[in-house]
């Protein structure tokens, strides 16, 4: 650590010199609440038992919950990579979160050692890891929920490098990973999340992760309604066919999934369109109608339910499809209330890839990037767990993104010391969400000390 002085002369009456040896301080000090969050939902401790570990146990100096916290806690704090551990591993914040003491010589994983644990991953622990993650969100879900509502996505992730399973994908002309996404859509909560090769369709094993959520939701919930929401790249025979048959079976079972426009559906539009285009030329306004239409396309074994918005406005024809399940709602109403709400998963996404970076898939194996993939979005959810405490207090914190919510609460200085029977750390007076960051805490604490 640079421990030289530095002087700025831009006070009008004192000189200003800086040096670089506070004792035993960090600048992350708001990951006392990341801890809080990880202690009300069990998420390292869950992932840390379910984590292979076959090293000898006379050599082990840091144990899978360990590694696991210090990964999971670096990336809530903005260091998605395990080259950071180098410099944060003496990090005295981040060593008495992750249950070491601040002072002594003992220091976290180094980057080396991250590696080593990231790699020793294998298929069985990351199928436990995963049907954790999923069954976590199920069991997280309020008994007196009447409506579930799974946004289902796929997003790109770019390689470079000769990553495993990295493959050129022709609609986003790069290399990459596709890894599939499912939401909450009421809370955000990630529900579920799938690493998969770079070539692989939007839809590659959507079926399979949608009827595991639906089928552990209705065993939570039993009579609530399951609503799922896809663009028009899930719109697929073998999608729509599996989730008819998961309601007739179950019961309650619904969709909405964009449908490409192709010539037959143009022609069954053609007569709103025309009456658009009329409207437009005449009042110079966006005019948008909506109707149904009773469609099969030649792969599907029966007629469905089609919504049409028929729009035309100053950059023409706009017509857009919907296919669903819900046939006793108002047209309209399913396509701008039931589709289009579907794009606060945008947001959901961006929180997980531009806030926690969790397209950093740089491990040379897929097994050992589908684990990183578990591990932000892990991440995610012990941050989403923050903003929610913050949503439920009432602060406006809780309608921040990600990056946001971090720069306000978890980059805030503090100095730590230590004794015999307690480790207190001193956060600024000036610190502006201080109110807020003690709400936060109090709600994130075990019911039986809140």
């Amino acid at each position: 650590m640079c421990t030289s002085q530095l002087a700025f002369g831009f006070h009008p009456s004192r000189d200003i010199v800086a040096t670089f040896d506070a004792a035993r301080s960090s600048s992350d000090g708001g990951l006392l609440l990341v801890r809080a969050a990880d202690e009300r939902l069990g998420v390292s401790a869950a992932l840390a038992a379910l984590m292979p570990d076959e090293r000898d146990g006379r050599f082990v100096r840091h144990t899978r919950l360990e590694q696991i916290r210090q990964r999971l806690y670096q990336i809530c704090l903005g260091y998605e990579d395990c080259n950071d551990a180098d410099a944060l591993r003496i990090d005295p914040v981040l060593k008495t979160v992750c249950d070491l003491l601040p002072d002594t010589d003992d220091a976290l994983s180094s980057q080396p050692t991250l590696s080593r644990f990231e790699n020793a991953i294998d298929g069985r622990a990351l199928n436990r890891m995963r049907d954790w993650f999923e069954q976590s969100y199920v069991d997280s879900l309020d008994p007196s929920t009447e409506v579930v509502v799974l946004d289902i996505d796929s997003t790109d992730d770019e390689t470079h490098g000769s990553q495993q399973l990295s493959f050129f994908h022709g609609f986003y002309d790069q290399h990459m990973f596709h890894p599939l996404l499912v939401f909450d859509a009421q809370s955000g909560q990630l529900a579920s999340v799938l690493l998969r090769p770079g070539n692989a369709h939007a839809a590659r094993g959507a079926g399979t992760v949608l009827e595991r959520l639906i089928r552990g939701i209705r065993r939570r919930l039993p009579r609530a309604q399951i609503v799922v929401r896809a663009d028009s790249g899930f719109c697929m025979p073998r999608i729509s066919e599996r989730l008819e048959k998961l309601d007739r079976e179950i019961g309650d079972v619904d969709y909405i999934i964009g449908i490409a426009k192709n010539a037959r559906l143009l022609k069954l539009a053609a007569t709103a369109m025309a009456e658009a285009k009329s409207i437009y030329a005449e009042r110079k306004h966006t005019v948008r109608h909506f109707s149904s239409l009773a469609y099969a396309a030649d792969t599907w074994p029966v007629i469905r339910h089609v919504v049409l918005k028929a729009e035309h406005s100053s950059y023409g024809e706009n017509p857009r499809f919907v296919v669903t399940t819900l046939r006793s709602f108002d047209p309209q109403h399913i396509y701008d209330v039931g589709y289009c709400a579907r794009g606060q998963c945008e947001n959901f996404i961006k929180d997980l890839k531009n806030a926690l970076q969790a397209d950093r898939l740089s491990c040379s194996s897929f097994k050992a990037n589908a684990l990183r993939l578990l591990l932000y979005s892990a991440a995610y959810r012990l941050m989403h767990a923050v903003r929610q405490a913050a949503k439920d207090v009432g602060s406006q914190l809780g309608a921040m993104q990600l990056d946001t919510l971090r720069l306000r609460l978890l980059k805030v200085a503090a100095t730590v010391t230590e004794s015999a029977r307690r480790i207190v750390l001193r956060l600024p007076s000036a610190f502006p969400f201080a109110h807020a960051f003690a709400a936060i805490a109090a709600k994130l604490a075990p019911a039986s000390s809140a």
